[in-house]
């Protein structure tokens, strides 16, 4: 499926584009930055296509590092069964980590994402006011940034955003449709580190 990856980094690019028009309207509100990595000790879960990038852009990085981000998403998976064991699959939308959920992603280096470039979406829209079409009624946002209650003023947010993820549904459905991968497993940022999920959607060949 050559076409997939090309659809999914045009799906990456519109949300940081919308990251983008978020800073410009709230400034020094939005905070995140170097160093700030509270949203990276989040548990979540990534699509095969997400995890198809970041396979491909493991296998472009220095030995060095690879086989640090290897080592540190083998100790990830076995901490991640464990905190999920105790509290079941948390629910990471919109929210920072409650107490004693944390644990920090693999690709988390000295405050900075190892593998930015190649980050998932939930990584490159995290911070800013979020409409999810699925759970309408309520925006969520980074409580570093706005805090519960704050209004949000803008008349653009559940417009953009809606087409924004109403364009990754088709790109999903398109990829059933045409008998894409799907495993039994949850897939995150430590098995995509470990697994090679290229196969999924074929990376290399829509750079």
């Amino acid at each position: 499926m050559p076409s997939t990856i090309g659809e999914y980094l045009t799906i990456c690019r519109d949300f940081e584009h919308e990251f983008d028009r978020n800073r410009r309207l709230y400034g020094a509100r939005i905070q995140c930055r170097r160093g700030c990595s509270d949203c990276c000790h989040q548990l979540f879960q990534i699509t095969e296509i997400e995890a198809a990038w970041i396979s491909h852009g493991i296998r472009l990085l220095a030995p060095e590092l690879r086989a640090r981000l290897t080592e540190k998403a083998r100790t990830y998976i076995e901490d991640r069964r464990l905190l999920v064991s105790r509290g079941g699959e948390p629910e990471a939308w919109g929210s920072l980590p409650a107490p004693g959920a944390r644990l920090a992603c693999p690709a988390l280096e000295d405050g900075a994402c190892s593998i930015y470039e190649y980050r998932p979406l939930i990584c490159r829209k995290f911070g800013i006011p979020l409409y999810n079409p699925d759970k309408p009624g309520r925006v969520f946002a980074c409580e570093l940034n706005f805090r519960n209650g704050d209004a949000i003023d803008d008349p653009h947010l559940v417009r953009i955003q809606s087409a924004i993820h109403g364009k990754w549904r088709q790109v999903q459905a398109g990829y059933n449709e045409a008998g894409g991968y799907r495993d039994p497993s949850p897939i995150t940022v430590a098995r995509a580190i470990l697994e090679d999920f290229s196969h999924c959607a074929e990376p290399a060949a829509a750079v």
